[in-house]
């Protein structure tokens, strides 16, 4: 069963990735603002930030800062929520090898009074990291574009 399953999950991915990929810059940045409308920061006018534990989010986040949004990537910072029970720097490192950021840009990261090990989820073995970068003007952009597919669809729905 664990064969036959592992072979069908191998020919999904072949096909997904085959209709999907590459993005045109215009899917890219629409997949972006999904990405953002869930896990991004909406309350500051000028911070421009996504939190999450998991690297792939992440490296697809800096790619789309980079690639759709034209951010420099000295612009981008790294911010890290940690637990008191971690090792920081081991986390600086990870985090900087996973995205490809030097050290330098990091924030000094928050150290949560809670530990890792109360936590029963294993999606918090590194912390979480979010991806900033201030500028008000993109910011403003990203919001809109939620906001115009939010008006979009919500208008197609309500005439079901």
């Amino acid at each position: 069963m664990k064969k036959k399953r592992k072979k069908r999950l191998a020919n999904y991915y072949k096909e997904i990735k085959h209709k999907l990929l590459p993005f045109s810059k215009k899917n890219l940045f629409i997949a972006g603002l999904f990405l953002y409308w869930g896990e991004g920061n909406k309350a500051s006018s000028h911070t421009i930030s996504i939190n999450n534990n998991d690297p792939g989010v992440l490296k697809f986040t800096k790619y789309w800062y980079s690639k759709a949004l034209d951010i420099n990537e000295k612009n981008m910072k790294i911010y890290l929520h940690l637990y008191k029970d971690m090792n920081i720097i081991k986390e600086i490192d990870y985090w900087s090898k996973q995205l490809h950021i030097p050290k330098s840009q990091f924030i000094r990261p928050y150290i949560k009074e809670s530990k890792k090990s109360d936590i029963d989820q294993k999606g918090f073995g590194h912390g979480t990291c979010g991806l900033v970068v201030h500028n008000t003007v993109i910011k403003e952009k990203i919001l809109m574009g939620i906001e115009s597919i939010s008006d979009y669809y919500g208008k197609k729905i309500s005439n079901f």
